[in-house]
């Protein structure tokens, strides 16, 4: 956190009016990507399934104002955002937690070269406050032992050989039956993939997906 982001008021990440780090009309704004209810399908809007994921789901589309949040959170240094990007993104969750249990959320890592850059990781912020919105248990187990390029303009196949040997499970970790990655944006599923297959290999029985935002 900045020193200006202490002394000034904060400004909306979506329209930039000084009270709140995103303001009510903004959140009420944000569109809606996933089905309203428990019956997810494959053909939903917002919704991923892949080999080693049973389902991934996203609360809204990364557009308008949702988009410059999510820079703000992820670029700008402005971690405390997480926390009502989270509130707002909370009750596709809890609809998720209706299709599969209530499972433990894990945040998909980041590189430590980029946890050092940006003094956090997004991922696990909106973990944390997810879980306090919805009283999950948040667990830290998975680790990004390998940089990649960037994901940036790359297709699924491209993403998925890039993610290759990425992810692995931190040391001396139990491994719950059942879990829940968290991450900021869904684009291909191609991360939420990579760290699924990591734990299934280490006997999850069954891995789901929720992120804020997906590409649209």
């Amino acid at each position: 956190m900045g020193v200006l982001e202490l002394l000034l008021p904060p400004a909306c990440a979506g329209c930039g009016r000084f009270g709140h780090l995103v303001c009510r009309e903004c959140l009420e704004g944000f569109r809606a990507a996933s089905a309203p209810d428990d019956r997810f399908m494959a053909s939903d809007p917002g919704t991923v399934v892949g080999d080693a994921l049973e389902l991934a789901i996203t609360a809204f589309a990364h557009d308008g104002t949702l988009r410059r949040a999510l820079q703000r959170l992820k670029y700008g240094g402005s971690g405390r955002i997480a926390v009502p990007l989270a509130r707002a993104a909370a009750p596709a969750l809890v609809a998720l937690t209706r299709v599969c249990g209530p499972l433990p959320l894990v945040p998909v890592p980041v590189h430590s070269a980029r946890l050092n850059q940006r003094g956090y990781n997004q991922a696990a912020l909106l973990a944390d406050s997810l879980g306090s919105a919805t009283r999950l248990p948040v667990l830290d187990i998975l680790e990004r032992g390998r940089a990649t390029v960037r994901q940036h303009g790359l297709g699924k196949a491209a993403r998925l050989q890039n993610l290759r040997g990425a992810f692995a499970l931190r040391e001396s970790v139990r491994i719950p039956p059942g879990i829940i990655l968290v991450d900021d944006i869904l684009t291909t599923s191609a991360t939420l993939e990579s760290c699924a297959q990591v734990l299934r290999d280490a006997g999850a029985a069954a891995v789901y997906g929720f992120a804020i935002a997906r590409e649209v």
